[in-house]
């Protein structure tokens, strides 16, 4: 099965400020959005500027070309001339661009659509994993849904692998995992690596915008408390595997150091970064390529292949069996992990002295923009000017208590009133300071 990638991270693209990740992306779904007037004036601006952006940021310059061109000529053709509401725009513009580019990185969107989910429905894990447990046999078992910046995940990673520790073998589960932050993938891939070598694991090849000229950033194992390496390592992988959770898969493939079981990944390799193209619209255009060390290639467009092929839903039974676990257990559950990891139920460092500052400073008719990194560009300040709006009709609240982790890296809290309660969730990167801000969004009764 080859998954086609739904709005699970567009949300933690568009809400925070930090550079690019591999996350997974597409068209977040607009049933919150009102329709608005769409006439023809608006329809061509929005594809001339898109086209624009396509010619000028997409990572491979002849396809950013090609869909450029597609645009164009479907709407001189009058492709689009029924649509009057920016949703059905851009859910037509993206489909127009998949078909031609085939990146599921790639996607329009309405800005008002905001994060897209609310803060209560994000799941409760801490900065994407879900689960450390060890199975009987001395096997250890890491369940991660996506890779949230490397501030929040090395810290509960730490945690996790240390409640690991002694194991004789280490089962990944990233079939569900939906990709994030490159650096959080090296640093879990440097747990399986040897110690005292430092080893590139992976590169990102950016384009310089308007030029065919790239850039490469380089990501290299780091020091960990403890090391698996040398043990038997199983990963297993479906069509639900995206992004960074491919690199993942690959990267220990490409290094030779486990052992993949599943299905074929969705096959996206690269990183976007979301630019206004008119209208309240936006795109996220993919800017990036994964490049291994190893191959000098990426898994885009194919997915990463198992090495043991099996239906993603029995791949955990078949790494048990390889492992001498027989009978194997087809789920999780019923293999009956003895809880390794719990989530953190306190904030992590400066994220409730932040959101007090913010709270602080809504009244003034602009934000206080050194709170933000020095290198954060054009649209991380737009996005911390919207979250300051989003603050600017609240009181002052009798209290904030911190609620959770969440699976992006972001601290949740609750804003106490006298007649209602908030739920808002803040993200900072490792210096301090303000990467993004979720909500405010009522709280359930």
């Amino acid at each position: 099965m080859r998954f086609r990638p739904t709005a699970v991270f567009v949300s933690l693209l568009f809400a925070t400020v930090a550079a690019p990740t591999i996350a997974q992306t597409s068209a977040p779904s607009a049933s919150s959005v009102p329709s608005a007037a769409l006439d023809p004036a608006a329809r061509k601006a929005i594809v001339t500027q898109l086209a624009t952006e396509l010619r000028n940021r997409y990572v491979y310059p002849d396809l950013g070309e090609k869909g450029a061109a597609a645009i164009t000529a479907a709407a001189a053709a009058g492709a689009y001339d029924r649509f009057t509401d920016l949703p059905s725009f851009a859910r037509r513009l993206t489909d127009d661009l998949h078909g031609v580019l085939h990146d599921g990185h790639l996607a329009v969107f309405v800005a008002r659509d905001g994060p897209g989910l609310s803060i209560a429905s994000i799941p409760p894990d801490e900065a994407g994993i879900i689960r450390a447990g060890r199975l009987a046999g001395g096997i250890a078992y890491l369940e991660i849904a996506g890779f949230a910046n490397p501030w929040a995940f090395k810290p509960a990673l730490d945690r996790a692998m240390a409640g690991l520790k002694g194991s004789r073998a280490l089962i990944l589960d990233v079939r569900g995992n939906h990709g994030g932050d490159p650096a959080a993938v090296s640093y879990l891939v440097s747990y399986l690596l040897p110690a005292g070598k430092r080893i590139e694991i992976n590169r990102i090849v950016w384009r310089k915008a308007g030029t065919t000229d790239v850039t490469r950033k380089a990501f290299f194992s780091e020091p960990t408390p403890v090391s698996f390496a040398g043990l038997p390592v199983y990963v297993l992988i479906g069509g639900h595997t995206f992004s960074g959770g491919e690199e993942l898969a690959y990267d220990i493939q490409t290094l030779k150091l486990g052992t993949l079981v599943g299905e074929t990944t969705g096959g996206g390799a690269n990183p976007g970064q979301a630019v206004a193209v008119g209208h309240n619209v936006m795109a996220l255009i993919p800017t990036g390529r994964a490049e291994s060390p190893v191959t000098g290639s990426n898994w885009e467009g194919r997915g990463v292949q198992p090495d043991i092929a099996v239906p993603d839903a029995d791949a955990l039974a078949a790494a048990l069996r390889r492992l001498g676990r027989s009978p194997a257990a087809a789920t999780i559950e019923a293999a009956s992990p003895a809880p390794k990891f719990t989530p953190r139920t306190v904030p992590l460092k400066g994220s409730k002295a932040m959101l007090r500052r913010l709270l602080a400073g809504r009244a003034a008719p602009e934000p206080d923009y050194t709170l933000l990194a020095a290198d954060t560009g054009e649209p991380g300040r737009a996005a911390f000017a919207a979250a300051h709006r989003r603050l600017q009709p609240l009181g002052d609240p009798q209290a904030i208590h911190f609620r959770r982790p969440d699976g992006f890296g972001f601290d949740e809290f609750t804003l106490v009133y006298p007649d209602r309660t908030l739920l808002v969730a803040i993200e900072l990167d490792r210096a301090g300071k303000f990467r993004g801000l979720l909500g405010p969004d009522k709280a359930s009764p």
